[in-house]
């Protein structure tokens, strides 16, 4: 099958690997869709601990095979694969906390794929960049007539986005809330909030991002400007636009954070959420904090994908959320470097690949 490999020097697509069998509790699933977070862009570094790895964690496709104990799936089944892998049995599973999952939490990488007799690792608990996964049961939620690109979003871009906003910002009708980066979770943050009553500023470095913002719902648009310091800009953006009681910050760059930081009221929240690079820092103003106010992160925008993601297909489905407009080009898998040049030069909301060539 067809694979995206990344060799710590290059992704390069290879039709010479292979998958290893279906276990008890798992299924098959053949990828017909998967997005390009920038995430994945994170980890294409010389620096990342296992090589090679298939990188993807936004897959829709269809159920190929089931594994034994597997129930309430059948093959052809249309499907979007979550990240997520709790326990259920350790403290923080037990808590209702299964993003904070002790034993299977995070980027923990397995070897279900070989190139050339040379294992291959997987990223995320997914590996959307190839033809073929092998995922648990429990990752699956069902999309139905859901568009197998839109599908593909729900994974990350939607979940995170929306969830950003609505679970960990907690955002309430008549909130002002300011999002930083207006890209693929971006968009969800802003319009989880807008859907909910909320005022929206959108805020981005790139002057093409207006109308995607505004599309999705932000009232206001802050084109960035590099030449103030955090402090300036913070204070520029709460007297213009304040009281801001939450941003959501996700481009990960350290300016546009302590930026965040500095620009909400106080009692507000600053939900973190863009992946930043590996050993950076950003300073807290603790004098704001220290008199009320909440930083908060989690992965998958704190999303519970057992209580959200049904919710969230749901609202897909019906036009409560609007993710066919954040799709803005899908390329043949062979030319996902093409995707991902189009995803970092800015000109694209979510570039997704087509696995089926």
């Amino acid at each position: 099958m067809k694979a995206a490999v990344w060799d710590g020097a290059s992704l390069f697509v290879s039709d010479r690997l292979t998958l290893r069998p279906v276990g008890p509790g798992e299924v098959r699933v053949r990828v017909l869709r998967s997005g390009i977070c920038h995430s994945d862009i994170a980890m294409m570094t010389p620096h990342l601990p296992i090589l090679p790895v298939v990188l993807g964690h936004e897959a829709a496709g269809e159920v190929a095979e089931i594994g034994p104990g597997v129930e309430g799936w059948a093959v052809g089944d249309r499907v979007t694969v979550g990240t997520q892998t709790p326990c259920g049995e350790c403290r923080e599973c037990l808590r209702g906390e299964p993003h904070n999952c002790d034993i299977n939490w995070g980027f923990a990488p397995g070897f279900p794929f070989l190139l050339d007799d040379r294992p291959v690792a997987s990223f995320a608990n997914v590996s959307s960049f190839a033809q073929e996964i092998v995922v648990k049961a429990s990752q699956l939620f069902a999309i139905d007539d859901l568009p197998m690109e839109q599908g593909a979003l729900i994974g990350c871009a939607v979940s995170t986005g929306v969830c950003a906003s609505r679970v960990l910002g907690r955002v309430r009708p008549d909130d002002r809330v300011l999002v930083f980066g207006v890209g693929g979770i971006g968009v969800n943050a802003i319009q989880g909030a807008a859907r909910l009553g909320a005022h929206v500023i959108a805020i981005d470095a790139n002057p093409a991002k207006e109308a995607a913002a505004r599309q999705f719902g932000a009232s206001d648009f802050v084109l960035a400007d590099p030449s103030l310091d955090a402090a300036a800009a913070g204070a520029l953006l709460a007297r213009d636009h304040g009281p801001i009681d939450v941003v959501v910050e996700c481009s990960g760059a350290i300016g546009a954070i302590e930026t965040a930081l500095r620009s909400i009221k106080r009692g507000g929240r600053v939900v973190l959420i863009g992946m930043s690079r590996p050993g950076s820092q950003a300073a807290l103003p603790l004098d704001r904090f220290v008199t009320g106010g909440e930083v908060i992160a989690t992965m998958n925008g704190g999303a519970i994908p057992d209580r959200d993601y049904p919710v969230l297909i749901d609202q897909v489905r019906d036009g409560r959320l609007n993710v066919a407009d954040q799709v803005s080009g899908i390329w043949p898998l062979d030319r996902i470097n093409d995707a991902i040049a189009a995803l970092k030069a800015g000109e694209v909301t979510r570039a997704l690949v087509n696995l089926t060539d």
